[in-house]
């Protein structure tokens, strides 16, 4: 099952990077959603690179490279957070009118602060992250030759420093988690309004807007349910490393993480065009062979 999963995984986020950048090659500009997808789409690219390596445990046998992995998988996890909740973010922008200062003037700006938001997301997961190149489990090299209260004064100010370390961390996702939360309650509660309008009153949209409103609902729906799943994970493994019932989670995550792709690939109109394309290949190719064979 996880090699089934990673292969498809790593497909589909392969085939939402190339399109993408195929794109942005051919018409030398990307929007704003899809550079927030492409960007999601890396970091899923590189979990299930780390996920591969950790796999085959292919350069973990070396311990400064195992604990590299280690800071590389948070590094990813939380960009990866940051980048859906800003997803989430510009779904809300554009279909969520809000009559407030600030909220319209962020709508109006937000493709300016793009870039500072890719920039602050990355450096704040490496800086949030890279403390965790200190494993808790371990004790210092020279502790065989230091007294008894030595040691146990390391110890003891090793268990505070990785207390503090990982209380940092989750409160630096959860904030990301908050901002996504609300977001994403405020588009499905504002696509249950838009629903009651058009039952209300047979004039109302029932065109690509509604459609368009559906599609991201289910999007986000999905992405939150997905990043729930791995912040209950984060904080199992940060709380208690030794927790086995976390594991459990790890199926759930995966499914909901495979679901979230597809739903961005339905839900952009240049990757389901692109897919379309392909299985229509596909099937052409599979018609002629047929025929040949006859």
């Amino acid at each position: 099952m996880d090699i089934t999963f990673l292969l498809y995984l790593t497909l589909t986020n392969l085939f939402i990077f190339t399109v993408n950048i195929l794109n942005w090659a051919k018409e030398k500009n990307l929007q704003q959603v899809d550079q927030l997808i492409t960007s999601i789409s890396v970091c899923n690219l590189a979990e299930q690179m780390l996920k591969f390596i950790k796999l085959l445990n292919i350069f973990l046998s070396n311990l400064m490279l195992k604990r590299v992995h280690s800071v590389l998988w948070y590094v990813v996890i939380s960009c990866n957070l940051w980048f859906s909740t800003f997803l989430c973010v510009y779904f809300c922008l554009k279909i969520v009118n809000v009559k407030q200062a600030l909220y319209i003037r962020l709508q109006r700006n937000f493709y300016k602060i793009l870039p500072w938001i890719f920039l602050s997301s990355i450096m704040g997961s490496v800086l949030m992250s890279a403390p965790f190149i200190l494993k808790c489990s371990e004790t210092s090299s020279n502790s065989t030759v230091d007294s008894p209260d030595i040691t146990m004064e390391r110890s003891l100010r090793l268990i505070n420093f990785c207390f503090y370390r990982d209380l940092a961390f989750l409160i630096f996702l959860l904030i990301p988690m908050l901002i996504f939360s609300t977001s994403a309650f405020a588009i499905i509660t504002s696509l249950f309004k838009h629903i009651n309008q058009v039952q209300q009153n047979l004039g109302g949209s029932r065109g690509p807007n509604m459609k368009a409103h559906v599609q991201a609902s289910r999007t986000v729906t999905v992405f939150l349910i997905t990043y729930i799943i791995i912040f209950l994970i984060l904080t199992a493994r940060l709380i208690s490393p030794a927790a086995t019932w976390s594991h459990a989670l790890y199926p759930f995550f995966t499914i909901s993480k495979a679901v979230s792709c597809w739903s961005l690939i339905k839900g952009n109109r240049n990757l389901d065009k692109a897919l379309s394309n392909i299985l229509s290949g596909l099937h052409c190719v599979k018609s002629n062979n047929m025929e040949e064979s006859l």
